[in-house]
């Protein structure tokens, strides 16, 4: 990716919504990111045919990580949740990289980009904005082993974060949605995420 690309199609909204998402966009940009693309969060749909990938454990996750499923939450309770963000930006974060052979360099970019995600979130709860929810790429590495293989709490609950993959969410068919290329190239490593936001439910 080439350069950094940050849109809106905030007309279809109302003018609270077009100020929170226009806000969204220009944090995002200031960032770092080189996608920042307004959503309908409508389009995270979690499936179980996603889900089923993790159970698979090819990665070793599945039940020995608190951001990955089972822990993360049944895909109804994850289907439940999102329904309280009417309103998304989708973020990509992407940097040359030989995927196959540089295993740190992976979990490098793949950290970098969760705390962006964690640095947008705190910029725009300053702005006010108190009803938001980033949403990473891969899985959390904030630990090098995390305490799920203990059964014991989170030691960073306030920063660690689920994935697109283990909310259940198809990210190669939302990219392709969405024109995106959603293809694996060896020589390029792109993490993907979002930010969703909306009215505190509290508050209303």
């Amino acid at each position: 990716m080439s350069m950094i690309e940050c849109g809106s199609t905030a007309g279809r909204f109302r003018l609270g919504s077009i100020m929170d998402t226009r806000l969204v966009l220009e944090k995002a940009g200031r960032l770092g990111f080189d996608l920042c693309r307004e959503f309908n969060p409508a389009l995270l749909v979690p499936e179980q045919r996603t889900r089923a990938y993790c159970m698979e454990n090819r990665c070793g996750s599945y039940n020995a990580h608190h951001m990955c499923p089972p822990r993360v939450g049944s895909l109804e309770e994850v289907a439940g949740r999102l329904q309280g963000f009417p309103q998304g930006v989708l973020l990509q974060y992407s940097r040359p990289l030989d995927v196959a052979n540089d295993r740190e360099g992976v979990i490098r970019t793949k950290l970098e980009f969760h705390r962006l995600i964690l640095r947008l979130e705190r910029r725009l709860k300053k702005r006010g904005m108190t009803h938001v929810w980033g949403l990473i790429g891969g899985n959390c590495e904030l630990c090098r082993v995390c305490t799920a293989v203990e059964d014991k709490p989170c030691r960073h609950p306030e920063r660690a974060r689920a994935s697109l993959e283990a909310i259940g969410v198809d990210v190669v068919g939302l990219l392709e949605r969405r024109g995106l290329d959603g293809q694996f190239h060896p020589d390029r490593i792109t993490w993907t995420g979002c930010i969703l936001f909306g009215e505190d439910q509290a508050s209303g």
